[in-house]
Protein backbone atom coordinates (compact mmCIF):
# COMPACT_ATOMS: atom_id res chain seq x y z
CA UNK A 1 0.00 0.00 0.00
CA UNK A 2 2.93 2.32 0.71
CA UNK A 3 4.22 1.99 -2.87
CA UNK A 4 0.78 2.80 -4.31
CA UNK A 5 0.49 5.89 -2.12
CA UNK A 6 3.98 7.06 -3.19
CA UNK A 7 3.11 6.52 -6.85
CA UNK A 8 -0.14 8.49 -6.45
CA UNK A 9 1.77 11.34 -4.82
CA UNK A 10 4.31 11.27 -7.64
CA UNK A 11 1.55 11.49 -10.27
CA UNK A 12 -0.10 14.33 -8.35
CA UNK A 13 3.18 16.22 -8.19
CA UNK A 14 3.81 15.57 -11.85
CA UNK A 15 0.37 16.92 -12.79
CA UNK A 16 0.79 19.96 -10.54
CA UNK A 17 4.24 20.67 -12.00
CA UNK A 18 2.99 20.34 -15.55
CA UNK A 19 0.07 22.67 -14.82
CA UNK A 20 2.35 25.21 -13.15
CA UNK A 21 4.79 25.04 -16.07
CA UNK A 22 2.03 25.54 -18.62
CA UNK A 23 0.67 28.50 -16.65
CA UNK A 24 4.07 30.15 -16.36
CA UNK A 25 4.82 29.53 -20.05
CA UNK A 26 1.48 31.05 -21.02
CA UNK A 27 2.06 34.11 -18.89
CA UNK A 28 5.65 34.66 -19.93
CA UNK A 29 5.40 33.75 -23.61
CA UNK A 30 6.55 36.78 -25.58
CA UNK A 31 4.24 36.23 -28.55
CA UNK A 32 1.40 34.19 -29.89
CA UNK A 33 2.20 31.48 -32.42
CA UNK A 34 0.97 33.47 -35.41
CA UNK A 35 2.97 36.54 -34.32
CA UNK A 36 6.09 34.41 -33.95
CA UNK A 37 5.58 32.93 -37.42
CA UNK A 38 5.25 36.41 -38.91
CA UNK A 39 8.41 37.56 -37.14
CA UNK A 40 10.31 34.51 -38.41
CA UNK A 41 9.09 35.19 -41.97
CA UNK A 42 10.23 38.82 -41.70
CA UNK A 43 13.64 37.77 -40.42
CA UNK A 44 14.03 35.24 -43.24
CA UNK A 45 13.14 37.90 -45.83
CA UNK A 46 15.60 40.34 -44.22
CA UNK A 47 18.30 37.67 -44.31
CA UNK A 48 17.59 36.96 -48.00
CA UNK A 49 17.81 40.67 -48.79
CA UNK A 50 21.07 40.96 -46.84
CA UNK A 51 22.47 38.04 -48.85
CA UNK A 52 21.54 39.70 -52.14
CA UNK A 53 23.14 42.97 -51.05
CA UNK A 54 26.28 41.24 -49.78
CA UNK A 55 26.53 39.25 -53.01
CA UNK A 56 26.28 42.44 -55.10
CA UNK A 57 28.88 44.21 -52.96
CA UNK A 58 31.24 41.25 -53.21
CA UNK A 59 30.82 41.05 -56.98
CA UNK A 60 31.55 44.77 -57.32
CA UNK A 61 34.61 44.48 -55.09
CA UNK A 62 35.94 41.49 -57.04
CA UNK A 63 35.45 43.32 -60.36
CA UNK A 64 37.44 46.28 -59.01
CA UNK A 65 40.20 44.03 -57.68
CA UNK A 66 40.40 42.26 -61.04
CA UNK A 67 40.60 45.61 -62.88
CA UNK A 68 43.47 46.70 -60.65
CA UNK A 69 45.22 43.33 -61.03
CA UNK A 70 45.11 43.47 -64.84
CA UNK A 71 45.64 47.25 -64.86
CA UNK A 72 42.59 47.77 -67.08
CA UNK A 73 39.79 50.01 -65.74
CA UNK A 74 37.46 48.71 -68.46
CA UNK A 75 37.93 45.02 -67.77
CA UNK A 76 34.67 43.15 -67.26
CA UNK A 77 32.67 45.94 -68.86
CA UNK A 78 30.20 45.41 -71.68
CA UNK A 79 29.63 48.61 -73.69
CA UNK A 80 30.48 50.82 -70.75
CA UNK A 81 28.39 48.95 -68.18
CA UNK A 82 29.57 46.46 -65.62
CA UNK A 83 28.85 42.88 -66.51
CA UNK A 84 26.42 41.70 -63.83
CA UNK A 85 27.37 38.95 -61.44
CA UNK A 86 26.21 35.47 -62.37
CA UNK A 87 22.81 35.10 -60.67
CA UNK A 88 22.71 32.40 -58.06
CA UNK A 89 20.02 29.74 -57.96
CA UNK A 90 19.61 30.10 -54.22
CA UNK A 91 16.35 31.45 -52.87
Amino acid sequence: MNVLKGFAMFLGGLAAGAAAGALVAGLLAPQRGSELQNEIRERIEAAKQARVEAEAETAAELRERFRRAVNDPNALRDQGHDIPAIPSNRS
